[in-house]
């Protein structure tokens, strides 16, 4: 669960040919079976904990420049949430079974971009290379998943490109060669999966026996749609600023975003759903939440430790919170309204962990 924006896909802007995506899909599907039937073949008595530490592999990506464009780019004053959660399983000997990770970042490093030999390719980014790295530095069958958390407004701090501005309030990207987002990732990736292992040897694994809770809900949220021209237009057309070298140094045009009217009787519905093993709440859900508000259902939990899995099947998309509202960035021209969602997902994140706790008194 890495949201890496590298696998084949039939709904993006690039889809892949409907032949290549089923047999992408074909061997994901296989490779996810034998996954379940190994792990139900090696099932054993264990031990687990939780721990966190600092990872700063990442940034907030809703930049305002100061000639008042919104644009994509590293905000190294907004809030980011740099804390990686790590729950280990170890077995009764001590040996690391499986350490379940989680980030709030965007595996973006090289979105887009050819590697050295100019292909594009697909990987697990920067977070696999960390959960490479955790299984190669543990050895035997070891197993590392790193989840997404809340991640709709986080970015790698390392990109593939750079920024370059103009007096006048142009802005635009310039590409760094070919195979530099490679680089970043592996760069990022082992960063954390060292951060990750400092961590784990510091988690200590005193429970051997937990209830287990799952919980499931949905959350309706209110429905915006488009009117007038921007009706049909996608958001990714919304990025403000240009692609590589400028050549037109005629003034900037402010885009023209797209206005909005209630979408009666249509709700967008995220999954929400919760987790309750032990101490520990993992708090599951669909939408592309914006870092804070993932934060803020974390303080509203009763456990003693919770986190947040973003990306589970349902609806949802950016979600940007009450303090971003003024955001004009691509992802804010979706379906939810900016800061209408956060407190119904924050409340209701609220009412599953107490019902959690209900259960297990």
């Amino acid at each position: 669960m890495t949201h890496n924006h590298t696998s084949p896909c039939d709904r993006s802007k690039f889809p892949a040919p409907a032949q290549k995506f089923e047999l992408f899909r074909e061997i994901e599907k296989q490779a996810g079976i034998q996954a379940c039937r190994e792990a139900i073949a090696s099932l054993r008595p264990a031990r687990f904990g939780f721990g966190q530490t600092l990872s700063f592999c990442n940034v907030n990506r809703d930049l305002k420049t100061r000639f008042g464009f919104w644009v994509e780019g590293p905000n190294y004053g907004g809030y980011s949430d740099k804390r990686l959660s790590i729950i280990k399983f170890v077995d009764m000997e001590g040996n690391l079974i499986a350490a379940l990770m989680n980030y709030c970042c965007h595996a973006t490093c090289a979105f887009l971009q050819k590697d050295t030999d100019g292909k594009w390719k697909s990987s697990g980014n920067f977070p696999g290379i960390a959960s490479r790295f955790v299984e190669e530095y543990y050895g035997g069958d070891a197993v590392a998943l790193w989840t997404s958390g809340s991640a709709g407004n986080q970015d790698p701090i390392l990109f593939d490109y750079g920024w370059q501005e103009f007096t006048d309030g142009y802005v635009t990207k310039i590409a760094e060669p070919d195979g530099t987002g490679y680089l970043h990732m592996e760069e990022l990736g082992r960063r954390q999966g060292a951060e990750a292992v400092s961590c784990l040897e510091n988690i200590s694994c005193d429970s051997c026996e937990a209830a287990l809770t799952y919980l499931t809900s949905t959350v309706k949220v209110p429905a915006r749609k488009r009117v007038g021209a921007a009706a049909e237009s996608g958001p990714f057309g919304l990025r403000v600023g240009g692609e590589g070298p400028r050549t037109d140094f005629s003034a900037p045009i402010m885009p023209n975003f797209p206005a909005f009217e209630p979408n009666p009787g249509v709700t967008v519905n995220y999954t929400l759903n919760l987790l309750r093993l032990g101490k520990i709440d993992v708090i599951l859900t669909s939408g592309e939440l914006y870092a804070e508000i993932g934060r803020d259902m974390i303080r509203e939990s009763t456990a003693e430790h919770a986190f947040v899995i973003t990306h589970i099947p349902g609806q949802g998309g950016y979600t940007l919170d009450q303090s971003s509202r003024d955001h004009k960035t691509f992802q804010a021209f979706g379906p939810v309204e900016p800061g209408t969602a956060d407190a119904l997902l924050i409340e209701q994140s609220r009412r599953l962990s107490q019902l959690a706790e209900a259960e297990v008194d």
